[in-house]
């Protein structure tokens, strides 16, 4: 009895062959080794971006609860009141928002390329020195990073005290004051590392054989730009703007510092309306607009580049 119990326990034992051959499997290999990132794709992205669609079509009662019947209502409020579209206050806010994050991605792409460019033609020491420099400000925490801002600008702020101290001007200017044009500066600092470590991937791995012979073929400056530069660095330009856009589209700390009340952007437009009014299908419904741009922004740029480029691989 003990004899055969014994052989059965053996032959259940697998071999160290069989066991590799097991984990060499293609699928059983993926799910080992994507498993784990899946699973928190669901629970931390899946699952609340399925909970927010789901509560932008469905109303909350008088006792804060949510009412699951279906409902275009939430929608509808977004474009309720009179006048004209452009005036209506979502509308408004997600229009300015747009703006901001593309001034903003546009500000980081022409002050980071110079400088990427720099880099991976010099590299060596010169890099380490200028990324530090470049990352220094990040070693602080972004509400910090935002505060220092926040004085800088303003009537009183460091910016107009410097210039009444040495009579450039006579009173305090208005570009410097909180606004649209401190939201801009604030969220540009923020977000150029990101466009610039980006195009530095992209332009480290660059052929600069192929600008050499461009230019002795008789091309000037901006034409190898135009037509040799730009073409082969098209994912990294795509990739950073990528990461600069969608972050600054959705901004609130910068905005709520910077803007000082005089810029509603969406973000401070869905706090305000959850916080105040716990207009929970409303802020999802408009959540709901940021949420399909970013999906039309990456469809448009996996046209021109692949995953693989996007990740710098």
């Amino acid at each position: 009895m003990g004899d055969s119990s014994s052989a059965t326990f053996r032959d259940r034992l697998l071999s160290r062959e069989e066991v590799i051959a097991w984990f060499d499997s293609r699928r059983r290999s993926l799910g080992i080794t994507a498993g784990p990132a899946l699973v928190w794709l669901v629970l931390l992205l899946a699952a609340p971006l399925t909970f927010m669609v789901s509560v932008s079509f469905v109303n909350v009662n008088e006792s804060y609860q949510i009412v699951w019947q279906p409902t275009l209502a939430n929608y509808e409020a977004l474009f309720a009141g009179g006048g004209p579209l452009f005036q209506r206050a979502f509308v408004q806010s997600l229009v300015l928002s747009y703006a901001i994050a593309a001034v903003t991605t546009i500000l980081c792409l022409v002050l980071a390329f110079p400088l990427a460019y720099l880099l991976a033609r010099k590299g060596g020491r010169t890099f380490k020195v200028v990324i530090f420099l470049v990352l220094l400000p990040f070693f602080t925490m972004y509400l910090v990073r935002a505060y220092s801002w926040y004085l800088m600008f303003g009537p009183s702020g460091v910016i107009n005290a410097t210039l009444l101290k040495f009579g450039i001007v006579n009173e305090p200017l208005a570009m410097f004051s909180y606004g649209v044009t401190a939201i801009i500066v604030g969220l540009t600092h923020a977000y150029f590392p990101y466009m610039l470590l980006s195009l530095y991937a992209s332009l480290d791995g660059l052929d600069y054989s192929l600008v050499e012979a461009s230019r002795d073929l008789g091309a000037s400056r901006t034409e190898t730009l135009r037509d040799v530069i730009l073409p082969l660095t098209l994912p990294g330009i795509i990739s950073g703007s990528l990461f600069v856009f969608v972050p600054s589209l959705g901004a609130f700390v910068t905005p709520r510092f910077l803007g000082q009340g005089k810029v509603l952007m969406i973000g401070q437009l869905i706090k305000d309306r959850i916080g105040s009014l716990y207009a929970v299908g409303y802020g999802s419904a408009a959540s709901m607009f940021i949420v399909v741009s970013i999906v039309i922004a990456f469809a448009v740029a996996f046209r021109y580049v692949s995953i693989e480029d996007l990740g710098g691989i």
